[in-house]
C-alpha cells in the first residue's frame, strides 16, 4: 500500500478519550475499529452542529443511524467483496461490548456488560448507500459528553497492519496530552480486549506479537502524527510510556452541545441535539395519536421547555421534561403547556383566548399593538415575552 505523502491534507477523526480508553470483551479486527470510529464520527458531527443528515432518530433510549457506505475508505476493502467484508465487520461489531468486572474483598463478583450495537445491518434492495446502526443510551452518553477529545489520522488508519495497531494508537492518542504514562500489563490488555479471551498473558508474548509490531507501524509514519517510546522493567507489572507529537491539532473548533443548554427566549431555537430530540419524540408520538399541526406544536413545545428552564434553572432536564411533554401529547391530553398550568406571573396566569390574539397580531407584526393592548405580565404569561425586547 502507498505510503500517504507528507503534502496531503490529513483527514482527522476525534474520538472521546475516556471512553476511549473503556475495557472491551474482545479484541478487534482493522475494519471493526474503522467502522467503529466512522460510526462515532456521524454521532460527533450531530453534538457538535455539523451535521444531523445521518440521524435517524435521538431519544432517550437509543441514537438510529445511518452509515454512508460510499464514502467509507474503499482502501481498506477488497474490490471484489466489499459488500462480504462489510458483513464481517458488521457481524464483528454487533458482538463487541464495554466489560466492567470487579472483585471484591469477600470474593464477590461485580459485573456489567453493554452490547455496544443491538442493530447493525444493511439491505442493498432497500437503501444501498447507508447501513443502519442503533446505539443504546448506556452507551451513547458515555461516548458523546466529550470534555476532552482525541483525534486519530485517517490516512494513517489505513496504512496500518492491523486492528492491534489501530487501536493502540488510539489508546496513544488518549494519553498523548500526557506525554509520560504507565499502565499495568494486564490494564493494556483489557483495553485491547485480550483480558476476557485470555490471549497473550505473557509479556513476552504480547511484547512480541502485539506491542512491539504496532509501535514499529506507529513510529513509522511518526511524521503525520505521533511517536511512541515505551520501557518494561523487568519484575515489574508496570509499562512506561512516552509520547511524542510531531503534529500539532487544533482542538479548539470542537464545541460539544449539551441536551440541557438553555433555549434562547428571543431566538426561540434549540440546538441540533434538541431539535432532533423533539421530532424524534413526535414522531413516535405519531403512532398513538394524531397531530394536525406539528409545527405549531413545536412552538408550544420550545414555549413549554423555555419556562420550565427558567423556573427550574440548574435542576431542568431536558429529557424528563420531553417525555411527560410526549407522555401527554400520546394520549391527547397536552392543550396546552403543562407548565404554564402551575406557572404563575404575577398572579396573572396562561389564556388560551389570550394567546390566540396575540399570536395573530404577532404574525402580522402588529407587535406595538400587543404592547398597547396588553399588559407586560400578560404578554409574558402567555410566553411572548420576546416581544417586549424587540
Amino acid at each position: 500500500m502507498e505510503i500517504v505523502k507528507l503534502k496531503d491534507e490529513r483527514e482527522l477523526r476525534a474520538v472521546n478519550r475516556e471512553f476511549s480508553l473503556g475495557e472491551y470483551g474482545e479484541s478487534w479486527t482493522k475494519l471493526e475499529r474503522y467502522l467503529f470510529i466512522e460510526i462515532y464520527n456521524v454521532i460527533k458531527d450531530f453534538y457538535i452542529s455539523r451535521s444531523d443528515e445521518n440521524i435517524k432518530g435521538f431519544s432517550s433510549e437509543s441514537i438510529l443511524l445511518n452509515l454512508p457506505v460510499n464514502k467509507l475508505d474503499k482502501t481498506l476493502f477488497k474490490k471484489s467483496q466489499l459488500s462480504r467484508d462489510l458483513m464481517n465487520a458488521s457481524e464483528g461489531l454487533s458482538k463487541k461490548q464495554i466489560v466492567l468486572k470487579t472483585l471484591k474483598d469477600d470474593g464477590q463478583w461485580g459485573f456489567r456488560f453493554i452490547s455496544m450495537f443491538p442493530d447493525i445491518g444493511y439491505d442493498p434492495s432497500t437503501d444501498k448507500n447507508n447501513m443502519i446502526v442503533k446505539i443504546p443510551n448506556s452507551i451513547y452518553e458515555q461516548m458523546v459528553p466529550i470534555e476532552s477529545y482525541c483525534q486519530l489520522d485517517l490516512k494513517l488508519l489505513s496504512v496500518f497492519g492491523s486492528g492491534n495497531t489501530i487501536r493502540l494508537y488510539e489508546i496513544f492518542k488518549s494519553y498523548a496530552f500526557k506525554k509520560l504514562f504507565s499502565i499495568d500489563f494486564n490494564e493494556l490488555r483489557k483495553l485491547l480486549g485480550f483480558f476476557n479471551e485470555g490471549s497473550y498473558q505473557e509479556w513476552k508474548h504480547f511484547n512480541a506479537k502485539v506491542l512491539k509490531p504496532a509501535v514499529k507501524d506507529i513510529n513509522s509514519h511518526k511524521q503525520y502524527d505521533i511517536e511512541v517510546f515505551y520501557e518494561k522493567r523487568r519484575g515489574l507489572d508496570k509499562i512506561s510510556f512516552t509520547i511524542k507529537t510531531h503534529r500539532a491539532q487544533d482542538l479548539s473548533k470542537i464545541q460539544v452541545l449539551n441536551l440541557n443548554e438553555s433555549i434562547d427566549e428571543i431566538l426561540r431555537k434549540p440546538n441540533l441535539i434538541q431539535q432532533k430530540y423533539i421530532e424524534t419524540v413526535l414522531f413516535f408520538c405519531k403512532k398513538y395519536s394524531s397531530i394536525s399541526n406539528e409545527k405549531e406544536l413545536i412552538e408550544w413545545i420550545i414555549s413549554d421547555l423555555i419556562n420550565q428552564q427558567a423556573k427550574l434553572e440548574a435542576k431542568f432536564n431536558f429529557k424528563h421534561s420531553m417525555n411527560a411533554i410526549s407522555k401527554q401529547v400520546r394520549i391527547g391530553s397536552y392543550t396546552q403547556p403543562y407548565s404554564h398550568k402551575y406557572l404563575v406571573i404575577d398572579s396573572i396566569t396562561f389564556d388560551p383566548l389570550i394567546y390566540e390574539e396575540i399570536k395573530k397580531m404577532e404574525r402580522e407584526g402588529l407587535h406595538e399593538v400587543i404592547k398597547d393592548q396588553y399588559s407586560s405580565e400578560q404578554i409574558r404569561a402567555n410566553h411572548f415575552g420576546f416581544i417586549l425586547d424587540s
